[in-house]
Parts: C-alpha cells; structure tokens; sequence
C-alpha cells in the first residue's frame, strides 16, 4: 500500500505548491506618482510586479502593439508612435513604458508624450483613462499569469496522471510475472510425487538386493557398492522432500504476495481515475481562461 500513499501525497503536495505559487505571483498593482524623465520628474502611472522582466516585457509588447509603431529607444523602454484618436488626451502622440527592475521587483512607468516627445502636463490627461489604460495593462499581466499557472497545473497534472499510470503498468506485470513463478512452482509440486516414488521404488529395490541370500549380491565388493548407491538414493530423496518443501514455501508467498499486489492494483486505479478528473478540470480551467 505504501507505492499509492506516496503517490496520492506527492500529487496533493504538487497541486498545493502550484496553487501557493499563482497566489504569491499574482501581485501586480496600479499607481501614480512622478518618476524621472529625460531630466525631470513626471507624474504619470506605473505598475508593480513581482513577476519576471523577461515575462513583463513580453507581456507589454503584445499589449502595446495594437496601439501604435512599436520601437526600442533602449534595452528596457518600448516606444509607442503615431498614436490617433487617444481617449487619454488628444494631445497624446505617443507614449513610452519604460522597464525598471530589481532582485525583487518589477516596475512598469508609462509616460504619454505630445507630438514635441514631452511629457503630457497633468491637466492635459484625462485620469480615468489614463488609470484605466494601465489597469487594462495590469489585467491583460494577470490574465497572462493566470494562463501559465494553470498550463502548469495541467503540465503537472498530466505527469501526476502518466506516473501513476506508469504504476499501474509496473503492478500488473508484477501479477503476471507473479502467476508465472507460481505455475513454474505448482509444475514442480507436480512432479514431486512422480519423482518420489521413482526414487522410493529404485531404493527399496536396491535394499532388496542388497540383502538377497543370492550369492550374486553377497560379495564384498558388490555390496559396498550397492551400499554406496543406496545412499545415494537416499540423499536424493531427502533432496526431493527438501525441494517440495521449499517449492510449497515459496508458492506460498506467492501466492500472498499476489493477493497484494491485487490490492495494491485496485488502489493504484482508483488514484489513476481522480487524477483523471483531476486533469479533466485543470484542462477546463485553462480553456476557460483563453476564452
């Protein structure tokens, strides 16, 4: 029983650490406040994350594109032209998101610039729109996250479900190769009796000769012999009885062994049918939020 122990508490502590880990990263918040410009500070709206750069980066460009002509100023900046139509302000041109990173956090800042590539003044934005802007942007980072943690509560789910399945396959060759050694054992008990009269038989008829008034056996020689053969005979049969005894020991344990494997098979499928449905629903989950 211990291989479906093990196996069911390593799946929940998976599933546990999967769904500790989507409430820790999930942590992205909208603000406002002045960051640095060029050479002045400019009050504009950023977020903060804990996620990694490389996925916020990722995250920012497909965000991004659909608004404008996507460029690289630097390393860590995206910059966004020929903005029309902009519900933020319309004086908007275009904008830049620039990528500030530490070991523990990530930051995004947004600056909306005019055609001059300034900074837009405070009473030239609309704050509603600006702040729902970044908060789309926020959003479209959590929904993101969401998708890949539940791509890897299904990754995990899938493997949970292939180890045990991997189980099962292993438990029912253990049965097979368990009613082979067992058919091997029953052939030999069979041909144990067979063995022992033959042995049985061929000794008494030795005894018999052995102890004939027949002149014939009576020599010296010819009864050492046939001493020697008796004795041999007799070893053979305590061989045999030793054999059966043994052959009866070890059918035995199979037979017991089997019996437990039997049920160790039945708890092995009825983990394999919960991470079925378990997989089931962590495949939904995933469909669910692509919608």
């Amino acid at each position: 029983m211990n291989i479906n122990f093990n196996l069911m508490k390593k799946y929940f502590l998976s599933l546990a650490l999967t769904f500790t880990s989507l409430v820790i990263f999930a942590q992205n918040r909208v603000y406002s406040g002045n960051h640095l410009f060029g050479k002045e500070a400019v009050s504009t709206y950023f977020v903060l994350s804990n996620q990694d750069e490389k996925d916020i980066k990722a995250d920012l460009e497909t965000f991004l594109k659909p608004f404008g002509k996507l460029s690289n100023p630097s390393k860590n900046s995206i910059k966004v032209e020929k903005i029309k139509n902009s519900m933020i302000s319309q004086q908007m041109e275009s904008m830049v998101a620039q990528i500030v990173s530490t070991k523990k956090i990530t930051k995004v800042v947004f600056f909306f610039l005019d055609q001059e590539m300034m900074p837009l003044k405070s009473f030239e934005i609309k704050p509603k729109e600006a702040e729902a802007f970044v908060t789309n942007f926020d959003d479209w980072v959590q929904k993101n996250l969401e998708i890949k943690m539940a791509e890897e509560n299904l990754k995990n789910a899938e493997d949970e479900l292939a180890s045990a399945q991997k189980d099962i396959k292993k438990l029912e060759k253990s049965l097979e190769n368990n009613l082979k050694e067992q058919e091997k054992l029953g052939k030999k008990l069979d041909q144990s009796p067979e063995l022992m009269a033959k042995a049985l038989s061929e000794k008494e008829e030795l005894v018999v000769k052995l102890y004939s008034e027949d002149s014939t056996y009576n020599d010296l020689k010819t009864k050492t012999d046939m001493e020697k053969a008796s004795a041999k005979k007799e070893k053979e049969i305590s061989k045999i009885k030793k054999d059966q005894e043994k052959a009866e020991s070890k059918l035995e344990k199979k037979e017991a062994d089997f019996a437990n494997l039997k049920i160790e098979l039945m708890g092995a499928k009825k983990i394999e049918r919960a991470l079925e449905i378990a997989k089931k629903d962590a495949f939904e989950l995933v469909s669910s939020l692509k919608k």
